[in-house]
């Protein structure tokens, strides 16, 4: 607010008190009040509200460790109310699952490796990661295939 509006706010309620007690006759208690009212009006008049509501708001930059990481997003799209994995996490441990098993020479769109799919990571348990409704537990499954699967254990 610049100090010109407030004394044009001033000034306005100056006006309008005088006008009421000299032109209309009203008492000069009310004259001020009404002059009162008219000056919160002009000044409500002046605001500027901007269109971003947050335009006023400090500028805090987040630093890496105020981000979300993949890490984060992930632990929290497991519900731990009815155990079910939300779709970021099961596509995740999906895609590294399908890679691992194509290391070893397995197509998971094949039906013809399905069996030994099932028999490489657990009755099911692919069928449960492809379908909706995926639990904590077959994530847990899948990522302990995963870890069967390494690399490094095959090396070994």
């Amino acid at each position: 607010m610049t100090r010109a509006r407030i004394i044009a706010t001033f000034i306005v309620a100056a006006i309008v008190g005088l006008l009421l007690v000299f032109a209309v006759g009203v008492e000069p208690t009310f004259a001020i009040a009404w002059g009162v009212l008219a000056g919160v009006f002009v000044l409500c008049a002046q605001l500027v509200i901007p269109d971003d509501p947050r335009g006023d708001a400090p500028d805090i930059p987040a630093g890496p460790e105020r981000r979300g990481t993949a890490i984060s997003r992930m632990a929290w799209s497991l519900n731990p109310r009815t155990g079910e994995a939300g779709e970021l996490i099961t596509r995740r441990v999906r895609a590294i699952l399908r890679h691992r098993l194509r290391r070893v020479g397995l197509d998971t769109d094949a039906p013809a490796d399905r069996s030994q799919i099932d028999a490489l990571l657990g009755a099911g348990l692919w069928t449960r990661m492809t379908t909706p409704g995926t639990k904590r537990q077959d994530i847990e499954q899948a990522l302990e295939a995963i870890s069967r699967l390494s690399p490094d254990r095959e090396n070994q």
